[in-house]
């Protein structure tokens, strides 16, 4: 969803006075609350659906949330729907909508629904773009003709605001379907111990379920080394990410919302290319993986030696040169 917030921007500018709504899922819901150009945000529960359809005791509770959801996407009557996914899922939620036309993803560009489906689509592929530029081809072909915007967040999540000596964020996971994508422990511990080193204050954290590994990875490294202050939304995360003067995490929606932030962002990839799911922005670095298997297009992998051949010196001189440019910056204002 992060990846789509600066072709919502394009779309609010290029149509100021239209009315947009968009569907959304729970976790990224709080993102999208109160967005200066969304009329409505639309909760799709669809994990609460899930998880509640295992079971035959909450079968009918998560029947009824699956009718909230049809009678609330049913208000209204649409012009034009993006279907920014272009997916099965997408692609159900559409037909529980009443509108008038659909623009989705060109089919060469990772919209997996094929050719014959309903609704326009670009006269040609984006290519081999950043996922943020995929998604304005989208808008550009609407009529939009300008920069692609950095994107905006709901009103309650502020940019980065951070002082010189906020915290560094360390956030070493990943979901528990890419975990080959994960930096390995042993590197984010030594990259933690050098930076508490040269006195700066270092924040590890991880979801619910990687509270042991914290706990761990703590005890592993000096006292200074701390976890962060535990959020319970994705926009107290934001509001968390806000705070820090750098972010480093691998191939996380963490190191895309530090990106769309502002705050200095240090992507690590290995399986991915950068080029297309690295973090965006002026403020985003990605550190790539030099080997000749690196990128790849595997969804599972047993050794992982992309990840394990980024160095601790590559990522520690990234951010002593983020901690340089900010002591000058913050000189030549003083």
């Amino acid at each position: 969803m992060i990846q789509v917030l600066p072709a919502l921007e394009a779309l609010g500018r290029l149509y100021p006075a239209a009315r947009i709504d968009a569907v959304t899922e729970s976790l990224s819901y709080p993102l999208l609350a109160n967005h200066p150009r969304l009329d409505r945000v639309i909760c799709f529960p669809r994990s609460e659906i899930r998880n509640g359809w295992k079971s035959p005791e909450t079968r009918g509770e998560a029947r009824e949330k699956l009718e909230c959801f049809r009678q609330e996407i049913f208000q209204d009557y649409y012009d034009l729907i993006i279907d920014w996914q272009s997916n099965l899922r997408s692609a159900l939620i559409r037909s529980l909508t009443r509108h008038r036309r659909t623009l989705q993803l060109h089919p060469e560009d990772g919209g997996e629904l094929p050719r014959w489906w309903s609704g326009y689509r670009p006269s040609h592929p984006a290519g081999r773009v950043h996922r943020v530029e995929r998604a304005m081809h989208l808008v550009r072909q609407l009529g939009y003709s300008g920069e692609t915007p950095v994107g905006e967040m709901g009103s309650d999540i502020p940019n980065q605001n951070a002082a010189f000596d906020a915290p560094i964020l360390l956030h070493p996971f990943v979901s528990a379907f890419g975990r080959f994508k994960e930096w390995p422990i042993s590197k984010w511990i030594q990259l933690a111990t050098r930076l508490s080193d040269r006195g700066h204050v270092v924040w590890i954290s991880g979801g619910p379920s990687d509270a042991k590994a914290v706990s761990q990875l703590l005890k592993a490294t000096p006292p200074e080394v701390v976890a962060a202050p535990p959020t319970k939304s994705t926009a107290d995360l934001g509001r968390l990410i806000s705070e820090c003067r750098a972010v480093v995490a691998a191939d996380t929606g963490v190191i895309h919302l530090s990106a769309i932030l502002g705050v200095s962002s240090v992507g690590l990839y290995g399986p991915k290319d950068p080029s297309v799911h690295g973090p965006y922005g002026p403020s985003a670095i990605s550190l790539a993986a030099e080997i000749p298997c690196s990128p790849c297009l595997l969804r599972r992998c047993d050794h992982s030696y992309c990840m394990a051949s980024i160095s601790v010196d590559r990522v520690f001189d990234v951010l002593e040169k983020i901690n340089r440019d900010s002591l000058a910056g913050k000189e030549s204002t003083g």
